[in-house]
């Protein structure tokens, strides 16, 4: 009986959803180099305190974290926002008619991206002059996809095995900008010497870097932020770097799934210093959301008005049609069950 008690604990602590508390003395002033999370700091994803008080339990109450993660609600907004773009999966009811429309996004286009330098040290960093946007998270959280995907190139190397990106890759936009890949913190199939130097390497690059803009964070979707994403969002918040927090790979998770933990990551970001609150979501494989992070770039860059003219007014109109067919689907729905 005891050890089918401890395996059901655990268990418990594997399947839990993400944390919402970064660390309790987040908000103090950490000196540089003191940017690492306290092994006081849970190791599962979601602290419970934090979801009863989303999910308002009651004291008499005991729940499990996936209980108390089935119990949240989602955002309505964020819900319509995502059956537009169509992101995360999503069931039919066996009943439900298929929508006959689709939200004719018009696309964002980055200019063509090309290798521009590799740096294995901070001396090897090459000459400050256009904006850079930095693109960090763990391995195999699909970065390089995404650097490719933005532009439409192959520029950067792609691979299912973690630990590929073994240095800071400069990539030029048509000389507007730069994208630079770090490489991925956490588990990579490298030596330990080398992944050891990855985290300083980085560390110099957003202390150093004068033209850095943003430092784009992936998340992995399915387990939004982990232990190893909260000490690199320390040291960005210690060297006062402005970031944002992005999750990809929304087409491995169910819709409803993905609006509660895009939720519950919003919540962590608002108590972030240097976060930019808006937290983006993507998927790279199929494409959607791609043109948000597109349209972040840009104006992050101050590239808005070469890039985007007439994209707004554009945008509208799409919208607009999308809205008026939408209406059309739900009140001949709602005309079907009166019927029955």
């Amino acid at each position: 009986m005891a050890l089918s008690a401890s395996r059901h604990l655990l268990g418990q602590q594997r399947l839990a959803a993400p944390a919402i508390a970064i660390s309790r003395n987040s908000g103090k002033t950490q000196p540089p180099g003191s940017y690492r999370v306290s092994k006081a700091v849970p190791m599962f994803n979601t602290s419970v305190k934090t979801l009863q008080e989303v999910v308002k339990l009651g004291k008499s109450e005991e729940l499990s974290n996936r209980q108390l993660f089935a119990r949240l609600q989602a955002d309505p907004k964020t819900m319509d926002r995502l059956d537009m773009l169509r992101l995360g999966t999503e069931k039919p009811g066996r009943f439900e008619r298929k929508k006959w429309f689709r939200y004719a996004e018009p696309e964002v286009k980055l200019p063509h991206l090309s290798f521009f330098a590799g740096a294995q040290a901070a001396a090897s960093f090459p000459q400050e002059s256009l904006p850079e946007v930095g693109i960090v998270g763990r391995s195999n959280v699909g970065k390089s996809t995404l650097v490719n995907q933005l532009c439409g190139s192959s520029a950067a190397r792609v691979s299912d095995k973690p630990g590929l990106t073994q240095q800071i890759n400069f990539y030029t936009a048509d000389n507007d900008f730069h994208l630079v890949d770090m490489p991925g913190y956490g588990f990579a199939y490298v030596k330990e010497d080398t992944r050891k130097h990855w985290l300083p390497l980085i560390e110099s690059y957003v202390r150093e870097r004068k033209t850095l803009r943003r430092v784009l964070v992936l998340l992995d979707a399915r387990h939004g932020i982990k232990a190893n994403d909260r000490e690199f969002m320390a040291l960005l918040d210690c060297t006062h770097t402005k970031y944002q927090l992005v999750l990809t790979k929304c087409d491995l998770v169910h819709r409803i799934d993905l609006a509660k933990r895009h939720l519950l990551v919003s919540q962590e970001v608002s108590k972030a210093r240097n976060c930019i609150p808006r937290v983006m979501m993507l998927s790279a494989r199929h494409g959607a959301g791609l043109n948000e992070l597109r349209k972040e770039i840009l104006h992050t860059c101050s590239l808005g008005q070469k890039y985007l003219g007439s994209h707004k007014k554009k945008e509208a109109i799409a919208q607009a049609e999308y809205f008026e067919q939408l209406k059309t689907y739900k009140d001949t729905a709602r005309s079907k069950k009166r019927r029955q």
